[in-house]
């Protein structure tokens, strides 16, 4: 039941990634955005059919693979982020040295020193991290996120970002005891990330900018 879950998680994620990528404008961000997307649902496909695949060489590699995307693919959402925000130049600039500084912590400070156990959880099996570190790149991405949520609210009225990310922050601590937790705060994080940015389209932005001048006169 919890591994079919995981793949229904996945299909979800992968879902937003393609209707991300039906977009003609922003596409170097559209394109971030939806690699990130696709390193999530693969890590929910392995974590689904992880007991399908069973112990051994195969489902290892794959594992492997999850922690790979997340250490290479979650700092690009610093990226994202201060671009849907509309940063200046200087924080564009800090927001790539922070990106690359982020992959390289995670790289050499956790992938090279990762050792992979089996783990079973309800009807699901996967290969985890035998001492697992403090996330600094994820949690880092995470607050960068927030913080871009609450400009977006202030600045287009657009509370779902910032709702999706206390999804996450709240699923990841649950996770400690229900790990498909995990996966599933990642997706709402995800949908979030993907509904703010469809609603960058031209269109809904002068929606948007009719209905905050019709406030203002009223």
């Amino acid at each position: 039941m919890v591994s079919a879950a995981l793949l229904v998680v996945a299909g979800i994620e992968l879902v937003c990634v393609g209707l991300l990528w039906t977009r003609t404008t922003h596409v170097a961000r559209v394109l971030v955005l939806g690699l990130v997307g696709l390193g999530i649902a693969y890590d929910s496909i392995v974590f689904g059919l992880g007991a399908l695949i069973g112990e051994g060489a195969l489902l290892h590699g794959l594992s492997v693979g999850r922690f790979v995307g997340h250490a290479v693919l979650t700092p690009l959402l610093v990226l994202w982020a201060v671009d849907r925000v509309g940063a200046d130049r200087r924080w564009r600039r800090a927001a790539l040295v922070c990106t690359v500084l982020l992959v390289v912590w995670g790289v050499a400070g956790e992938l090279a020193h990762l050792t992979l156990v089996p783990r079973r959880f309800a009807d699901t099996l996967r290969y985890s991290g035998e001492n697992p570190a403090l996330p600094i790149p994820a949690l880092a991405a995470t607050a960068v996120l927030l913080a871009a949520g609450v400009v977006l609210w202030r600045k287009e009225g657009l509370r779902f970002p910032v709702f999706g990310i206390v999804g996450l922050i709240v699923a990841s601590g649950a996770a400690v005891a229900c790990p498909p937790l995990g996966n599933a705060g990642e997706a709402i994080m995800f949908c979030a990330l993907a509904g703010a940015e469809l609603a960058a389209s031209p269109q809904q932005s002068v929606v948007r900018s009719r209905y905050a001048s019709h406030s203002a006169d009223r």
